[in-house]
Protein backbone atom coordinates (compact mmCIF):
# COMPACT_ATOMS: atom_id res chain seq x y z
CA UNK A 1 0.00 0.00 0.00
CA UNK A 2 0.98 3.64 -0.27
CA UNK A 3 0.26 4.43 2.83
CA UNK A 4 3.28 1.99 3.73
CA UNK A 5 5.82 4.91 2.00
CA UNK A 6 4.70 7.92 3.47
CA UNK A 7 4.05 8.75 6.82
CA UNK A 8 1.77 11.27 9.24
CA UNK A 9 4.86 13.32 10.09
CA UNK A 10 6.31 13.46 6.36
CA UNK A 11 2.84 14.83 5.51
CA UNK A 12 3.08 17.16 8.33
CA UNK A 13 0.11 15.98 10.36
CA UNK A 14 2.06 15.72 13.53
CA UNK A 15 2.70 18.43 15.31
CA UNK A 16 4.14 17.00 17.95
CA UNK A 17 6.32 14.13 19.11
CA UNK A 18 4.32 11.12 20.51
CA UNK A 19 4.99 8.64 23.27
CA UNK A 20 2.92 6.07 22.66
CA UNK A 21 4.84 3.22 21.77
CA UNK A 22 4.48 1.72 17.92
CA UNK A 23 1.84 -0.58 17.33
CA UNK A 24 4.30 -1.74 14.17
CA UNK A 25 7.23 -4.82 15.00
CA UNK A 26 8.96 -2.63 12.13
CA UNK A 27 12.55 -2.19 12.53
CA UNK A 28 14.27 1.06 11.87
CA UNK A 29 16.88 -0.42 9.30
CA UNK A 30 13.43 -1.99 7.68
CA UNK A 31 11.70 1.08 7.05
CA UNK A 32 14.99 2.39 5.03
CA UNK A 33 14.66 -0.85 2.71
CA UNK A 34 11.04 0.28 1.43
CA UNK A 35 11.76 3.36 -0.42
CA UNK A 36 14.98 1.55 -2.67
CA UNK A 37 12.89 -1.51 -2.69
CA UNK A 38 10.11 -0.06 -4.71
CA UNK A 39 12.71 1.96 -6.86
CA UNK A 40 13.95 -1.58 -7.85
CA UNK A 41 10.77 -3.18 -8.18
CA UNK A 42 9.20 -0.40 -10.04
CA UNK A 43 12.70 -0.26 -12.53
CA UNK A 44 12.48 -3.82 -12.45
CA UNK A 45 8.48 -3.65 -13.77
CA UNK A 46 9.37 -1.13 -16.23
CA UNK A 47 12.24 -3.01 -18.27
CA UNK A 48 9.91 -6.08 -18.23
CA UNK A 49 7.31 -4.13 -19.95
CA UNK A 50 9.67 -2.96 -22.53
CA UNK A 51 10.54 -6.47 -22.62
CA UNK A 52 7.13 -7.86 -23.71
CA UNK A 53 6.50 -4.66 -25.70
CA UNK A 54 9.65 -5.77 -27.90
CA UNK A 55 8.52 -9.06 -27.80
CA UNK A 56 5.07 -7.83 -29.06
CA UNK A 57 6.92 -5.39 -31.84
CA UNK A 58 4.49 -2.76 -30.57
CA UNK A 59 6.26 0.34 -31.89
CA UNK A 60 8.44 2.43 -29.30
CA UNK A 61 8.03 -1.05 -26.97
CA UNK A 62 10.30 0.60 -24.43
CA UNK A 63 8.29 3.66 -23.72
CA UNK A 64 4.72 2.09 -23.94
CA UNK A 65 5.49 -1.13 -22.37
CA UNK A 66 7.50 0.26 -19.62
CA UNK A 67 4.36 3.16 -19.18
CA UNK A 68 1.66 0.36 -19.51
CA UNK A 69 3.25 -1.81 -16.64
CA UNK A 70 3.99 0.89 -14.44
CA UNK A 71 0.34 2.80 -14.71
CA UNK A 72 -1.14 -1.08 -14.29
CA UNK A 73 0.68 -1.86 -10.96
CA UNK A 74 -0.23 2.01 -9.73
CA UNK A 75 -3.62 2.01 -10.29
CA UNK A 76 -3.95 -1.46 -8.47
CA UNK A 77 -2.55 0.02 -5.83
CA UNK A 78 1.11 -1.28 -5.77
CA UNK A 79 3.80 0.69 -4.12
CA UNK A 80 5.11 2.40 -7.09
CA UNK A 81 7.83 5.15 -6.28
CA UNK A 82 10.27 6.24 -9.62
CA UNK A 83 13.77 7.18 -9.13
CA UNK A 84 13.55 11.14 -8.67
CA UNK A 85 15.67 12.00 -11.05
CA UNK A 86 14.73 9.71 -13.67
CA UNK A 87 12.56 11.68 -15.76
CA UNK A 88 14.96 14.31 -15.63
CA UNK A 89 17.69 12.11 -16.73
CA UNK A 90 15.59 10.29 -19.64
CA UNK A 91 14.69 14.12 -20.90
CA UNK A 92 18.42 15.01 -20.82
CA UNK A 93 19.65 12.09 -23.31
CA UNK A 94 16.49 13.07 -25.49
CA UNK A 95 17.81 16.61 -25.47
CA UNK A 96 21.15 15.80 -26.38
CA UNK A 97 20.56 13.45 -28.74
CA UNK A 98 18.45 15.95 -31.16
CA UNK A 99 21.38 18.58 -30.46
CA UNK A 100 23.54 16.17 -31.70
CA UNK A 101 21.40 16.19 -35.14
CA UNK A 102 20.72 19.80 -35.27
CA UNK A 103 23.08 21.26 -37.98
CA UNK A 104 23.47 24.94 -39.41
CA UNK A 105 20.63 23.62 -42.23
CA UNK A 106 18.24 22.24 -39.61
CA UNK A 107 18.31 25.48 -37.58
CA UNK A 108 18.18 27.60 -40.91
CA UNK A 109 14.81 25.22 -41.97
CA UNK A 110 13.24 25.69 -38.73
CA UNK A 111 13.99 29.61 -39.05
CA UNK A 112 11.58 29.03 -42.35
CA UNK A 113 9.38 27.35 -40.69
CA UNK A 114 8.77 29.72 -37.85
CA UNK A 115 5.28 31.19 -39.24
CA UNK A 116 4.05 27.96 -39.71
CA UNK A 117 5.18 26.92 -35.91
CA UNK A 118 3.34 30.30 -34.70
CA UNK A 119 0.70 29.20 -36.50
CA UNK A 120 0.46 25.43 -35.52
CA UNK A 121 0.97 26.69 -31.58
CA UNK A 122 -2.11 29.80 -31.90
CA UNK A 123 -4.50 26.88 -33.34
CA UNK A 124 -3.43 24.78 -30.51
CA UNK A 125 -4.30 26.82 -27.84
CA UNK A 126 -7.61 27.29 -29.17
CA UNK A 127 -8.30 23.97 -29.61
CA UNK A 128 -7.01 23.50 -25.63
CA UNK A 129 -9.91 26.54 -24.99
CA UNK A 130 -12.66 24.43 -26.83
CA UNK A 131 -11.13 21.77 -24.81
CA UNK A 132 -11.64 23.69 -21.89
CA UNK A 133 -14.98 24.30 -21.78
CA UNK A 134 -16.08 20.64 -22.75
CA UNK A 135 -14.09 19.55 -19.80
CA UNK A 136 -16.02 22.16 -17.70
CA UNK A 137 -18.96 20.94 -18.94
CA UNK A 138 -18.22 17.22 -18.38
CA UNK A 139 -16.33 17.36 -14.90
CA UNK A 140 -18.17 20.50 -13.70
CA UNK A 141 -14.77 22.36 -12.48
CA UNK A 142 -14.62 26.58 -12.61
CA UNK A 143 -13.05 28.36 -15.56
CA UNK A 144 -9.63 28.58 -14.46
CA UNK A 145 -8.98 25.75 -13.99
CA UNK A 146 -10.37 24.08 -17.24
CA UNK A 147 -8.12 26.22 -19.02
CA UNK A 148 -5.25 25.64 -17.33
CA UNK A 149 -5.70 21.74 -17.52
CA UNK A 150 -6.34 22.16 -20.96
CA UNK A 151 -4.19 24.35 -22.26
CA UNK A 152 -0.82 22.28 -24.03
CA UNK A 153 1.50 24.31 -22.11
CA UNK A 154 4.45 21.76 -20.65
CA UNK A 155 3.28 19.98 -17.58
CA UNK A 156 5.09 21.25 -14.52
CA UNK A 157 4.88 25.03 -15.94
CA UNK A 158 1.06 24.98 -16.19
CA UNK A 159 1.01 23.01 -12.89
CA UNK A 160 3.01 25.83 -11.55
CA UNK A 161 1.17 29.21 -12.75
CA UNK A 162 -2.22 27.52 -12.36
CA UNK A 163 -2.40 28.34 -8.54
CA UNK A 164 -1.48 31.72 -9.29
CA UNK A 165 -4.89 32.56 -11.26
CA UNK A 166 -6.54 30.16 -8.60
CA UNK A 167 -6.63 27.17 -10.33
CA UNK A 168 -7.06 24.19 -8.34
CA UNK A 169 -4.10 21.36 -9.08
CA UNK A 170 -6.18 18.01 -8.76
CA UNK A 171 -8.39 18.18 -12.12
CA UNK A 172 -5.57 20.22 -13.81
CA UNK A 173 -2.97 17.45 -13.02
CA UNK A 174 -5.45 14.47 -14.05
CA UNK A 175 -6.08 15.68 -17.43
CA UNK A 176 -2.47 17.08 -18.06
CA UNK A 177 -0.97 13.89 -17.33
CA UNK A 178 -3.97 11.98 -19.40
CA UNK A 179 -3.09 14.16 -21.97
CA UNK A 180 0.94 13.56 -22.57
CA UNK A 181 -0.14 9.84 -21.55
CA UNK A 182 -2.14 9.32 -23.64
CA UNK A 183 -0.93 10.65 -26.91
CA UNK A 184 2.05 9.07 -26.37
CA UNK A 185 0.07 5.71 -26.75
CA UNK A 186 -1.50 6.41 -29.58
CA UNK A 187 0.70 8.58 -31.49
CA UNK A 188 3.06 5.74 -32.40
CA UNK A 189 0.51 3.51 -34.04
CA UNK A 190 -1.30 6.39 -35.81
CA UNK A 191 2.06 7.41 -37.48
CA UNK A 192 2.95 3.61 -37.98
CA UNK A 193 -0.30 3.71 -40.09
CA UNK A 194 0.93 6.49 -42.27
CA UNK A 195 4.76 5.05 -42.59
CA UNK A 196 4.14 1.55 -43.63
CA UNK A 197 7.78 -0.72 -42.94
CA UNK A 198 10.15 2.12 -43.30
CA UNK A 199 13.31 2.09 -41.91
CA UNK A 200 15.07 4.60 -39.41
CA UNK A 201 17.82 6.38 -41.21
CA UNK A 202 19.05 7.52 -38.33
CA UNK A 203 20.39 3.93 -37.55
CA UNK A 204 22.89 4.32 -40.48
CA UNK A 205 24.87 6.71 -38.63
CA UNK A 206 27.54 5.76 -36.54
CA UNK A 207 27.07 5.97 -32.68
CA UNK A 208 29.07 8.87 -30.89
CA UNK A 209 32.02 7.19 -28.66
CA UNK A 210 30.74 6.90 -25.33
CA UNK A 211 33.52 8.62 -23.38
CA UNK A 212 32.77 12.33 -25.27
CA UNK A 213 28.57 11.43 -24.97
CA UNK A 214 29.04 10.95 -20.96
CA UNK A 215 30.61 14.07 -20.61
CA UNK A 216 28.24 15.94 -22.62
CA UNK A 217 25.34 14.41 -19.79
CA UNK A 218 27.57 15.19 -16.88
CA UNK A 219 28.11 18.96 -18.45
CA UNK A 220 24.64 19.31 -19.55
CA UNK A 221 23.31 17.96 -16.03
CA UNK A 222 25.18 19.89 -14.01
CA UNK A 223 24.00 22.93 -15.93
CA UNK A 224 20.32 21.78 -16.09
CA UNK A 225 20.62 21.39 -12.28
CA UNK A 226 21.60 25.34 -11.61
CA UNK A 227 19.05 26.16 -14.13
CA UNK A 228 16.48 23.92 -12.85
CA UNK A 229 16.82 26.16 -9.19
CA UNK A 230 15.61 29.46 -10.78
CA UNK A 231 12.51 27.82 -12.50
CA UNK A 232 13.51 27.83 -15.62
CA UNK A 233 11.35 26.40 -18.83
CA UNK A 234 12.22 22.93 -20.11
CA UNK A 235 15.83 23.29 -18.39
CA UNK A 236 16.37 19.42 -18.83
CA UNK A 237 15.46 19.15 -22.36
CA UNK A 238 16.89 22.55 -23.76
CA UNK A 239 20.57 22.67 -22.07
CA UNK A 240 22.00 19.64 -23.32
CA UNK A 241 20.61 20.29 -26.95
CA UNK A 242 22.07 23.59 -26.74
CA UNK A 243 25.07 22.25 -25.83
CA UNK A 244 25.10 19.11 -27.95
CA UNK A 245 24.24 21.37 -30.90
CA UNK A 246 27.66 23.17 -30.36
CA UNK A 247 29.80 20.72 -29.88
CA UNK A 248 28.51 18.49 -32.74
CA UNK A 249 29.32 22.60 -34.92
CA UNK A 250 32.95 22.42 -33.17
CA UNK A 251 33.39 18.96 -34.21
CA UNK A 252 34.21 18.13 -30.57
CA UNK A 253 31.39 15.15 -30.77
CA UNK A 254 29.64 13.54 -33.68
CA UNK A 255 27.20 10.45 -34.38
CA UNK A 256 24.12 9.58 -33.03
CA UNK A 257 23.02 8.38 -29.22
CA UNK A 258 24.02 4.85 -28.04
CA UNK A 259 21.07 3.18 -28.49
CA UNK A 260 21.55 1.49 -24.68
CA UNK A 261 20.99 5.21 -23.70
CA UNK A 262 17.83 5.97 -25.42
CA UNK A 263 16.05 2.49 -23.87
CA UNK A 264 17.20 3.74 -20.70
CA UNK A 265 15.43 7.39 -21.50
CA UNK A 266 12.27 5.44 -22.91
CA UNK A 267 11.96 3.64 -19.52
CA UNK A 268 12.91 6.58 -17.40
CA UNK A 269 10.26 8.64 -19.17
CA UNK A 270 7.53 6.08 -19.68
CA UNK A 271 7.71 4.52 -15.94
CA UNK A 272 7.50 8.38 -14.87
CA UNK A 273 4.50 8.82 -17.21
CA UNK A 274 2.75 5.52 -15.74
CA UNK A 275 3.49 6.32 -11.81
CA UNK A 276 1.53 9.56 -11.93
CA UNK A 277 -2.15 7.38 -12.46
CA UNK A 278 -2.94 7.06 -9.06
CA UNK A 279 -5.60 4.72 -7.60
CA UNK A 280 -7.68 7.19 -6.93
CA UNK A 281 -8.33 8.09 -11.07
CA UNK A 282 -10.70 4.72 -10.88
CA UNK A 283 -12.41 5.79 -7.97
CA UNK A 284 -12.86 9.53 -5.97
CA UNK A 285 -11.55 10.69 -9.46
CA UNK A 286 -12.70 8.97 -11.98
CA UNK A 287 -15.09 11.63 -13.48
CA UNK A 288 -12.34 13.49 -13.90
CA UNK A 289 -10.14 10.81 -15.99
CA UNK A 290 -13.47 10.25 -18.10
CA UNK A 291 -13.75 14.11 -18.68
CA UNK A 292 -9.98 14.55 -19.72
CA UNK A 293 -9.57 10.57 -21.91
CA UNK A 294 -12.81 12.75 -24.17
CA UNK A 295 -11.21 16.50 -24.12
CA UNK A 296 -7.52 14.41 -25.17
CA UNK A 297 -9.14 12.78 -28.42
CA UNK A 298 -11.05 15.92 -29.28
CA UNK A 299 -7.61 17.99 -29.07
CA UNK A 300 -5.26 15.08 -30.53
CA UNK A 301 -7.67 14.16 -33.36
CA UNK A 302 -8.30 17.76 -34.02
CA UNK A 303 -4.36 18.45 -34.05
CA UNK A 304 -3.64 15.36 -36.06
CA UNK A 305 -6.16 16.52 -39.00
CA UNK A 306 -4.37 20.04 -38.99
CA UNK A 307 -1.11 18.78 -39.36
CA UNK A 308 -2.36 16.31 -42.16
CA UNK A 309 -3.32 19.42 -43.60
CA UNK A 310 -0.25 21.13 -43.08
CA UNK A 311 1.62 18.33 -44.60
CA UNK A 312 -0.31 17.86 -47.52
CA UNK A 313 -0.62 21.58 -48.32
CA UNK A 314 2.99 22.51 -47.52
CA UNK A 315 4.33 19.55 -49.20
CA UNK A 316 6.05 17.56 -45.90
CA UNK A 317 5.99 14.12 -44.38
CA UNK A 318 2.25 13.46 -42.98
CA UNK A 319 3.94 11.68 -40.02
CA UNK A 320 6.40 13.72 -39.08
CA UNK A 321 3.61 17.19 -39.15
CA UNK A 322 1.64 14.95 -36.91
CA UNK A 323 3.65 14.27 -34.15
CA UNK A 324 5.02 18.21 -34.72
CA UNK A 325 1.72 19.60 -34.36
CA UNK A 326 0.54 16.87 -31.21
CA UNK A 327 -0.60 18.63 -28.26
CA UNK A 328 1.85 16.17 -25.97
CA UNK A 329 5.22 16.67 -24.17
CA UNK A 330 7.95 18.20 -25.98
CA UNK A 331 10.28 14.90 -24.89
CA UNK A 332 8.11 12.27 -25.44
CA UNK A 333 7.31 13.45 -29.37
CA UNK A 334 10.48 14.18 -29.84
CA UNK A 335 11.59 10.30 -28.89
CA UNK A 336 8.95 9.06 -30.80
CA UNK A 337 9.67 10.46 -33.54
CA UNK A 338 14.04 9.84 -33.06
CA UNK A 339 12.50 6.03 -32.46
CA UNK A 340 10.40 6.07 -35.83
CA UNK A 341 13.01 7.80 -38.53
CA UNK A 342 11.38 10.97 -38.80
CA UNK A 343 12.57 14.36 -38.75
CA UNK A 344 12.92 15.08 -34.89
CA UNK A 345 14.64 17.97 -35.33
CA UNK A 346 11.25 19.80 -37.07
CA UNK A 347 9.08 17.86 -34.12
CA UNK A 348 11.41 19.37 -31.24
CA UNK A 349 11.35 22.69 -32.84
CA UNK A 350 7.29 22.78 -33.26
CA UNK A 351 7.06 21.18 -29.84
CA UNK A 352 8.83 23.64 -28.05
CA UNK A 353 8.17 26.78 -29.76
CA UNK A 354 4.43 25.90 -28.59
CA UNK A 355 5.23 25.35 -25.30
CA UNK A 356 6.97 28.92 -25.02
CA UNK A 357 4.45 30.93 -26.73
CA UNK A 358 1.10 28.97 -24.82
CA UNK A 359 3.11 29.95 -21.73
CA UNK A 360 3.71 33.67 -22.50
CA UNK A 361 0.73 34.38 -23.53
CA UNK A 362 -2.06 32.01 -21.44
CA UNK A 363 -2.91 35.36 -19.35
CA UNK A 364 -4.16 37.18 -22.34
CA UNK A 365 -5.39 33.57 -23.40
CA UNK A 366 -7.39 33.52 -20.22
CA UNK A 367 -9.07 36.73 -20.14
CA UNK A 368 -10.88 35.96 -23.44
CA UNK A 369 -11.61 32.39 -22.10
CA UNK A 370 -13.20 33.85 -18.89
CA UNK A 371 -16.23 35.73 -20.00
CA UNK A 372 -16.54 33.08 -23.15
CA UNK A 373 -16.83 30.61 -20.83
CA UNK A 374 -19.37 32.86 -18.22
CA UNK A 375 -21.27 33.55 -21.37
CA UNK A 376 -22.05 29.62 -22.21
CA UNK A 377 -22.11 28.50 -18.35
CA UNK A 378 -22.81 31.16 -15.95
CA UNK A 379 -20.76 33.10 -13.31
CA UNK A 380 -21.85 30.99 -10.90
CA UNK A 381 -20.38 27.77 -12.62
CA UNK A 382 -17.37 29.51 -13.75
CA UNK A 383 -16.27 30.45 -10.21
CA UNK A 384 -17.78 27.12 -8.83
CA UNK A 385 -15.32 25.43 -5.97
CA UNK A 386 -14.64 21.52 -5.78
CA UNK A 387 -15.46 19.77 -3.52
CA UNK A 388 -12.61 17.96 -1.73
CA UNK A 389 -14.30 14.47 -0.93
CA UNK A 390 -15.28 14.19 -4.36
CA UNK A 391 -12.59 16.05 -6.43
CA UNK A 392 -15.94 17.65 -8.41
Amino acid sequence: MRSAMYGFAEMGLLTRSCSMPAISGTLPWQKHLVAPLAMAGTLAAGIAGGVAARYLRLPLPWLLGSLATVMTLSLAGAPVRVIRWGRPAGTLVVGASTGLQLSAAVVAKLVTLLPLILAAAFFSTVIGAIGGLIYMRLAGIDRTTAFFATVPGGVVETLNLAPMYGGHIEPIMVAQTTRVALIVVLAPFLVISFMGGARNPVLATPAAPWLGVLALLAISGAVATLLSRTRSPNAWLMTPLFLAALASQLGLLEGRMPDLLLIAAQIAIGSALGANFRPEFLTRMFGLLWASCVVVLFAAGFMALFGAVVAWVMGYPVPTMVLATAPAGIAEMTLTGKVLGLDFTVIAGFQLMRVIIVLIWCRTALRFFAPLADRLFGERHGARELDPSTGR
